[in-house]
């Protein structure tokens, strides 16, 4: 195995849903948004299952609804500008319509909230680095953009060679490379000397393909983005096919262990009394190969025990410290938690 040099470690917040039952029936949920001291409706506040496929914008009454949602756990989220924010855990098992929520007002972001100037050449400098760093350095930056990239404000600290970002209203990622329109919340963004932290919130609206051509294209290159990643492992992880799927795991040698055992799926991976949960118990930091293409990371437990969704989702993303290709991860090849990949059989 060949040694691998420590990349940045990304701490990506998308707050992970079980999406069980994907091939049974699916529900609405439809409801009202109003503020709780006018008690009036919310216009065009965003409702969204974080992470996945399912959001949309309440009406200028504040009415809503999300249709064909699979059974399942989801963290429902609710923003708007001018307001503190809304996140609530639900299960979904049947058609709810009478779901209301009340939003308060955030004052301070209604008194910092500007009409942007003319940006500088300090600005332009910055925004380069964000996206490099946001959607990623190897992305076509024809296919995936900010389509609203003046919304963006930075603070630089030069005694720690610091770069923050934050955004007061959601970015719109259009990504014509796998076909969907993103609306993210930049909840944090934190860039130092080999060090990057970025929290986001939001969902995936699906393009619409201008021609069959274009459709496979964007199923080939879904494809392409899930294989080899965190997720694509700890499914197969789940599934107990991590040889058929094309990775070789083997615990990572070190001054603690230097007789590492040998990684053994039934030995760390248990199941819990929660339906659809699972646990990794794992004995340190693991060496991660995948074959196609050719690829190595490495993963560290961050928790005495890890908790794991049958769909491949970690409930704490924080639970595993990821490096090397996995963690070159960003939002230019993110997926929505409710794309379905078929294993290998």
């Amino acid at each position: 195995m060949k040694s691998l040099s420590k990349l940045y470690c990304i701490s990506l917040l998308l707050i992970y849903c079980s999406l069980h039952g994907l091939a049974q029936q699916s529900y609405m949920l439809s409801g009202s948004i109003v503020d709780k001291q006018k008690k009036e409706g919310v216009s065009f506040a965003h409702v969204y299952l974080n992470g996945t496929s399912f959001g949309t914008q309440a009406d200028d009454k504040g009415n809503f609804m999300l249709k064909n949602v699979p059974a399942g756990n989801y963290q429902f989220l609710i923003s708007m500008v001018g307001y503190e924010p809304l996140a609530v855990s639900i299960s979904i098992h049947q058609d709810d319509k009478k779901l209301h929520f009340e939003m308060l007002e955030n004052i301070t972001d209604l008194a910092e909230i500007k009409v942007q100037g003319q940006r500088d050449r300090v600005w332009e400098r910055q925004i380069r680095q964000f996206e490099n760093e946001y959607l990623g350095r190897d992305i076509d930056r024809d296919l995936v953009k900010i389509l609203n990239r003046e919304a963006i404000d930075f603070d630089y600290d030069p005694s720690t060679k610091t770069l923050k970002a934050s955004a007061k209203e959601p970015l719109l990622i259009e990504n014509k490379e796998l076909g969907y329109l993103y609306h993210g919340f930049l909840v944090g963004f934190e860039k130092a000397p080999r060090q990057l932290n970025f929290k986001s919130s939001g969902y995936f609206e699906a393009l619409n393909p201008s021609s069959n051509k274009e459709k496979s294209q964007w199923e080939k290159n879904r494809k392409y983005a899930f294989q080899g990643s965190i997720r694509h492992f700890l499914l197969a992880l789940v599934n107990q096919s991590l040889t058929n799927e094309g990775f070789y795991v083997t615990y990572y040698k070190e001054n603690r262990m230097s007789n590492p055992p040998p990684f053994k799926v039934e030995e760390v991976l248990f199941t819990t009394n929660k339906p659809g949960i699972y646990a990794i118990d794992l004995k340190g930091i693991i060496n991660v190969e995948f074959d196609s293409p050719r690829q190595f990371s490495k993963l560290k437990p961050m928790a005495k025990t890890i908790l794991l969704e049958s769909n491949g989702t970690l409930v704490d993303p924080y639970s595993i410290e990821v490096f090397g290709k996995m963690s070159e991860s960003r939002m230019g090849n993110e997926l929505p938690l409710d794309y379905v990949y078929e294993l290998k059989k």
